[in-house]
């Protein structure tokens, strides 16, 4: 997102600031600077122009409603479109998924390949395929923990974390994905406070998913599992999560025995 922000606006990362808050995949660009002047509605005012999308590989770059954007007040990132745009997402997944192009199918295919490259001991560039899976750029952004923590930078860079009070609504000791300094004792999250009401609901809705589905990881309990993925705004009813909870255990059961030990509820279709 902060790539292709600076790209949008012309302007060089190093002079683009983003105040980012949120939980992994559920994150949002609060405030945008350049020069440490704010220009998050001049960003907005482009995302709602439909030539003018921030996407990342193989998620369709839907426009989006531009007096959405603007009531909304905070940027979106690509996978949003999964929870504001869900019919339509769909629509596009179903369409792939006839082909045999989804992006979970894509993923796969290129990631054969790269363990094939990744088998030649003398490789010493990273491929080019790299950039096609979506995620590109991670490898840049891991160096740049390392070193920040290494040389104790202090500098801020947007990290998975501990909350620890960053965010007032989560609870302390859950993960966000939120603006931190990096110091050789590692990052500490920036103080983002209490998130906007029109985003509050969702982040909580999705936080309260993985706590639930995490608890019922480490117990093995159905019922938890059933739980969280009702919960999950993306499956609209209860018949369906355990339609799909059903089929996730039976795909993985050798990676997970505790859902089939004696004690585990034993109707597993």
């Amino acid at each position: 997102m902060h790539m292709s922000i600076s790209s949008m606006l012309g302007v060089d990362m190093k002079r683009v600031h983003i105040d980012f808050a949120g939980l992994n995949h559920m994150v949002f660009g609060m405030h945008v600077f350049v020069d440490d002047q704010e220009v998050t509605d001049k960003v907005l005012e482009m995302l709602g122009n439909p030539e003018i999308q921030l996407t990342m590989k193989n998620i369709a770059p839907l426009a989006w409603n531009r007096r959405f954007l603007k009531s909304l007040g905070v940027v979106p990132c690509p996978y949003h479109r999964y929870y504001y745009k869900t019919r339509t997402i769909l629509e596009e997944e179903l369409e792939a998924f006839k082909s045999g192009k989804t992006r979970a199918e894509v993923v796969k295919k290129l990631e054969e390949g790269l363990f094939d490259l990744y088998k030649d001991e003398t490789l010493d560039i990273k491929p080019p395929q790299l950039e096609q899976r979506g995620g590109a750029y991670y490898s840049d952004a891991a160096c740049n923990v390392i070193s920040s923590i290494y040389n104790d930078k202090k500098d801020i860079q947007v990290l998975n974390v501990q909350n620890k009070g960053s965010l007032t609504d989560i609870d302390y000791d859950s993960a966000v994905e939120v603006s931190c300094i990096v110091t050789k004792n590692g990052p500490i999250p920036l103080a983002m406070g209490k998130l906007p009401l029109q985003v509050h609901g969702l982040i909580q809705q999705i936080k309260s998913f993985e706590r639930i589905g995490a608890e019922a990881a480490v117990t093995g309990s159905y019922d938890k599992a059933l739980l969280a993925l009702t919960i999950n705004p993306l499956i609209p009813s209860d018949d369906l999560a355990e339609m799909v909870l059903q089929k996730l255990l039976k795909a993985h059961e050798e990676y997970l025995p505790r859902f089939f030990s004696e004690s585990a509820v034993p109707n597993i279709k």
